[in-house]
């Protein structure tokens, strides 16, 4: 690109002004041309180091999210990639020069805007909306970029800085205008696909599969239609800047593509979202890759063939572990929720008896196993129980038992579902394991735990040749010494075959909401007393005729008596929450660093509604102190799952910490409170910024308790944080003036008996100085 040899001289001409470089010659007596005088020459290695960095930087980010243990680095490595590749472009003149500079970058605030408060907001368990609408606005960005380039009036010409360089050659335009109707095609029919997943993800559009009549045929129809009215754009009397007929085409081009996208993704069912999802990835780099072929930004060709390839393997990844061929992916033709009729109609029915058990039940067998196996799915998800599972694993843990968390590929609705909701609830990345490193270890497990999955643990995909899930790879679970399936009724899966691991001998069935029933468990471990003498085989039992005919009521069994000392308060919790008289609130710590400290205990929450005082806290706002959500519910506490319902419920809130802007609200966390309520949290009222807090809670009408300022007097000792850290800096002074100084003071007798030397200067006899005393 900066290369200054030539065969000839080279005129460049700019509107007035005409420019000429002068011959010379190099070492070798090459005739070469000097363009020091030439004001349009610029030297572009700054900028191709810079892209260089930045694709550097994305390899690195690739690589670094291929691991658990190493992605949080690899986002950093594309966070820092892509603002370096930003910042270079937006100062090459090449894109942006005089007053579009600052035109681009007021432009941008939106984007970061919008980006932030999603990233900010989004709760983990809607994840795969956010990661479908970031696909669609990859393509429908690369879309609006063709559209725009097709009605510049220098689209035919090379630019820098505004000035003309030179015209582009026939082939450089062909390779612009196929890359130019590529963007729209792809971008737009990502982007309304995405609409549509995301869509059908949220619940707003149902989830099964709706196919066209004659899909093939209009599927067919519709592409050729985008190929010609593609080709009228740039033929048949139409060019660049046409902004009649020629943008009448391209308009259409893109609204069929719009069509296509919603056509495919409709008939995409719930359960396939997996596939739909990375697929639709693909597509967005394909788009951004025909946007750089179309811009001639190498950064956007490169970054983009990085999204569009890693996209298609991860596709063929999923499509290899639901059985699905590629092929019918990429016509549009998965996702039919169970496969034909016909493989329905010969696939074997299901007939034996389901046996459900109770939460003791399920207690007995977890409690009496050595080693545990919990397969979370879906159900999981929509139950938002990934923190009681988390729990639940934790307190097993703590018991000996050996846990750990089997996950299948395409368990949940995108690639990697179930592994992110289990590091947000903070589950140990070295007891989570992959189909293939997993299935082993069922032979030997004595209980496989099935947390809201079907499909993916159905052994009719190995056993029955007809199923519609033939040869699909599964979690063999049913190869445990005994399997618990936690599902919240007998319905099938999204592929709609019956699961026969309902009704084999070794599986029970434990119904309900998936967050419940891990908390009716965890409640059962919590207790100190509970007693378990009764053999885990003894709970299963025969098997009968028909299909989902729960037994009840179940023959009795003999068992050694329980004793268990039952504490009265849990029987009371439903009366002493309907006759509070005032809801405490208890919201996570916003902190750069670690928060270890907690505001409120289960065991203060406790004796709180026993007075009449219900605590109302934001999920995981303990975790921090080691206390989970299921150990405040125990104790009649309300979850709530943001920070801003508990402001809206709560009379007074308790913070460890200074208030400050929350960085999901967007708002002060006093200006979150609803007037009228009462804030207790340090505030330094002695401090300008503790003057700005009270000013800041004076206008909200929010009364406003500095926990360090409260009178020292002998009531307030509990509460009052001051003199804790004063004590704390009493024992410090004590151990320190001990150490350094060693003696200074004579001894002496005194009418209360003979003193010796001192070793210890106490200035100051408050309580803190009185505590430290005694210590000493």
């Amino acid at each position: 690109k900066t290369s200054i040899i030539h065969t000839k001289q080279r005129w460049i001409k700019n509107n007035k002004h005409t420019h000429t470089k002068t011959k010379m010659e190099d070492n070798n007596g090459t005739e070469v041309w000097d363009r020091t005088d030439d004001p349009y020459f610029v030297d572009k290695a700054w900028l191709d180091t810079i892209v260089v960095v930045g694709l550097t930087c994305f390899v690195l980010c690739l690589m670094k999210l291929s691991k658990v243990a190493t992605s949080k680095m690899g986002m950093i490595f594309g966070m820092i990639g892509m603002t370096a590749l930003v910042a270079g472009y937006w100062a090459d003149e090449a894109y942006t020069y005089d007053d579009g500079r600052w035109l681009i970058a007021v432009s941008m605030a939106p984007g970061i805007l919008l980006g932030l408060t999603s990233a900010l907001s989004v709760e983990i368990t809607s994840l795969p909306e956010l990661v479908g609408a970031y696909n669609g606005f990859g393509g429908f960005a690369a879309a609006l970029e063709a559209i725009a380039l097709y009605v510049d009036p220098n689209a035919k010409n090379f630019l820098r800085g505004g000035h003309f360089i030179d015209e582009k050659t026939q082939a450089m335009l062909w390779v612009q205008a196929i890359a130019l109707v590529l963007s729209i095609v792809i971008g737009m029919m990502t982007f309304t696909g995405s609409m549509i997943a995301c869509l059908k993800l949220h619940g707003t559009i149902a989830s099964k599969p709706r196919v066209i009549p004659y899909r093939s045929i209009i599927t067919l129809l519709l592409f050729a239609a985008m190929v010609l009215f593609g080709t009228l754009s740039f033929t048949a009397g139409q060019d660049w800047n046409d902004r009649v007929l020629g943008l009448t085409f391209i308009i259409i081009v893109a609204f069929l593509a719009s069509v296509y996208g919603v056509i495919a993704v409709m008939a995409i069912g719930g359960g396939d979202m997996p596939v739909s999802i990375s697929f639709l990835n693909a597509l967005s780099g394909m788009s951004t890759s025909a946007a750089g072929f179309m811009l001639s930004n190498e950064a956007l060709v490169v970054s983009g063939a990085f999204i569009c390839c890693s996209g298609i393997i991860l596709t063929l990844v999923m499509c290899k572990n639901m059985n699905r061929s590629i092929i019918k992916v990429l016509v549009g033709g998965f996702g039919d929720g169970g496969g034909s009729s016909s493989a329905k109609a010969k696939s074997e029915k299901v007939v034996g008896t389901v046996k459900e058990a109770t939460a003791w039940d399920v207690f007995e067998l977890l409690t009496n196993a050595r080693k545990v196996i919990i397969v979370p799915g879906y159900g999981m998800a929509v139950a938002k129980a990934q923190h009681a599972c988390a729990e639940l694993a934790c307190k097993l843990r703590a018991k000996d038992i050996n846990v750990l968390f089997a996950i299948h590929p395409v368990a949940g609705r995108m690639p990697g579902h179930m592994n992110v909701l289990l590091a947000e609830a903070k589950v140990p990345y070295d007891i989570t394991f992959g189909l293939d490193d997993i299935n082993a270890d069922f032979a030997d497990t004595d209980v496989a735990l099935v947390l809201g999955a079907n499909d993916i643990v159905n052994p009719g995909a190995q056993t029955d040749a007809d199923s519609p899930i033939a040869g699909m790879p599964v979690l063999e679970v049913w190869k445990a010494t005994h399997t618990i399936c936690m599902k919240r009724s007998l319905n099938v899966g999204y592929a709609g075959v019956d699961n026969p691991l309902f009704v084999n001998d070794n599986n029970m069935m434990f119904l309900g909401d998936a967050k419940t029933s891990l908390l009716k468990l965890i409640s059962l471990l919590d207790e100190p007393s509970a007693h378990f003498s009764t053999p885990a085989s003894s709970l299963f039992m025969g098997s009968g005729e028909s299909m989902r005919d729960i037994e009840a009521p179940k023959p009795k069994r003999k068992t050694h008596q329980r004793v268990k000392s039952v504490d009265p308060f849990l029987a009371r919790i439903s009366e002493l929450q309907s006759n509070a008289f005032l809801k405490v609130g208890v919201v996570r710590e916003i902190a750069d660093e670690f928060e270890a400290r907690v505001a409120m205990t289960p065991d203060i929450a406790k004796r709180l509604l026993k007075s009449g005082i219900q605590v109302v806290l934001e999920t995981s706002a303990g975790i921090g102190g080691g206390f989970l959500d299921g150990a405040y519910a125990d104790v009649g506490c309300k979850i709530l799952n943001s920070a801003q319902e508990v402001y809206d419920s709560a009379g007074v809130v308790i913070k460890i910490r200074e208030p400050i802007m929350h960085p999901v609200g967007l708002k002060h966390e006093i200006e979150m409170m609803t007037a009228g309520s009462t804030l207790i949290a340090p505030v330094s009222p002695q401090t300008e910024n503790g003057r700005i807090l009270m000013d800041r809670a004076k206008e909200a009408g929010v009364n406003l308790l500095a926990v360090d300022a409260i009178p020292r007097i002998s009531r307030a000792q509990n509460l009052d944080t001051l003199s804790s850290q004063s004590k704390i800096a009493g024992y410090r002074a004590v151990i320190e003036a001990a150490y350094i100084y060693q003696r200074f003071m004579n001894g002496e007798v005194t009418s209360a008996g003979s003193f010796g030397a001192c070793k210890v200067l106490v200035i100051g006899a408050g309580v803190a100085g009185l505590a430290a005393i005694a210590t000493a």
